[in-house]
């Protein structure tokens, strides 16, 4: 099988999401369809809080909390980001939202476990559910897919556990985020999720693409936690700037 992965690899190479240039995954043994040389110059999120993964200046070292998480520690336990939304990683993320390019859910879900794998010590350490942050159904219907299940589906496969598809529903619509200060998106949010069935799992990991106050997931991990969910963690692709 791995030989006839290679034989068709070859024959048929990928091309690099950010370049468009042709990449021989199988020479370089990954899955991943981005070059070495766009991969290494898309914006890491590093430094960042370690709480919630917001941007920091570029000369903070260490293990830091930002002014906002100190006044006011979120309901989710971490974040973790991979970059930066700014640059090329804004044109990825909105390729695959409005461009319905679904095929680059695959190489950012193998892009975001590998980020998770870093993070955990131990196996024990991870997550034994994935919640896709749910789409108000009217989205759902115009957009065709959630994103965030599309990518949560390549991480839960490699991973062998399961996808909280169902257990958590959108209620209303909130309209675009877009503009709205962290007051106003939180107050925005209040209340557009229900938790409709038993939540199981003890260590529960949203999946997002982006993250910009921080309103929508903290939202989230309220409700979990009010369903005794011991531990809630963020995944996302990209973590925005703090606006105020």
């Amino acid at each position: 099988m791995e030989l006839a992965q290679k034989w068709f690899s070859t024959l048929f190479p990928s091309v690099c999401i950010v370049c468009r240039q042709t990449i021989n995954t199988a020479a370089i043994n990954t899955s991943v369809e981005i070059c070495q040389q766009c991969y290494a110059a898309l914006p890491a999120n590093d430094p960042c809080c370690c709480r919630c993964a917001l941007p920091l200046a570029e000369n903070m070292d260490g293990r830091v909390l930002c002014g906002r998480c100190i006044r006011r520690p979120p309901d989710f336990d971490y974040v973790h980001s991979l970059f930066r939304y700014e640059q090329a990683v804004i044109g990825l993320i909105h390729q695959l939202k409005f461009s319905q390019k679904i095929t680059f859910s695959r190489t950012l879900g193998e892009m975001l476990l590998s980020r998770m794998q870093l993070e955990m010590q131990t196996p024990e350490e991870g997550p034994d559910c994935l919640l896709p942050v749910p789409l108000y159904t009217a989205r759902l219907r115009q957009r065709g897919f959630n994103q965030s299940i599309e990518i949560a589906r390549v991480m839960a496969k490699k991973l062998q556990i399961p996808i909280i598809y169902d257990a958590v529903v959108r209620r209303r619509s909130t309209g675009t985020q877009t503009g709205l200060n962290a007051k106003q998106r939180q107050k925005n949010i209040r209340g557009a999720f229900e938790v409709v069935k038993e939540i199981k799992g003890r260590h529960v990991l949203i999946i997002d693409d982006v993250m910009t106050t921080g309103a929508t997931v903290n939202e989230l991990s309220r409700l979990l936690k009010i369903q005794k969910v011991k531990r809630v963690g963020v995944l996302c692709l990209a973590r925005a700037p703090m606006k105020n």
